[in-house]
């Protein structure tokens, strides 16, 4: 008896308890194509969801970063104590800002960025500088915005055509982030 194992029976001959639970512990073939088909499912309904946040949050996140730049630019025209511009070419997606053209501000403090793969410009009517750039907000020494050759908004759109704006304040200070509507 000493290589057996020992299964319990009651006294009318049924497995006991514990028995039982080491027989229904497993799952069968058919409960696990079933819980298969409800997880595929699931994520066929919520894939277009989370891609469409996904892209929403790249708009948001180069929004946020084009806004940083015209922040950038406010801070670096009281502290050099020359305009500085912001600008941005919508058809290779650059944007960046520097010291307006006639004045002599820190080379080494311009700064240049591109758009992620899936975000551009939307075309922006404004003026071009000599080196092809078109200006889109000049901050005065004192940090204000130049009313007369700033851009009331630049639009950011997705290859989803979702757009979101980077406007000017109410009070003309500065910019903000405006969500639009889907």
């Amino acid at each position: 008896m000493a290589g057996r194992a020992r299964t319990m029976t009651s006294i009318i001959g049924m497995p006991t308890r514990n028995d039982r639970a080491r027989v229904s512990q497993a799952f069968t073939l058919v409960e696990l194509i079933l819980v298969m088909l409800l997880l595929a499912t699931l994520l066929a309904l919520s894939a277009p969801t989370i891609l469409h946040s996904f892209k929403q949050r790249d708009l948001e996140k180069e929004a946020t970063q084009l806004l940083a730049v015209t922040e950038y630019a406010r801070s670096e025209a009281v502290s050099q104590g020359v305009p500085m511009t912001v600008w941005v070419r919508p058809e290779t997606g650059e944007f960046g800002v520097q010291a307006s053209d006639g004045y002599d501000g820190e080379e080494t403090r311009e700064k240049t960025y591109t758009l992620g793969a899936n975000v551009h410009f939307d075309p922006v009517d404004a003026a071009a500088d000599q080196n092809g750039h078109t200006l889109v907000a000049i901050f005065d020494p004192e940090g204000t915005l130049d009313p007369e050759s700033s851009v009331a908004a630049m639009r950011l759109v997705n290859r989803a055509e979702s757009g979101i704006s980077v406007e000017q304040t109410d009070d003309g200070w500065g910019y903000e982030i405006v969500k639009e509507e889907p």
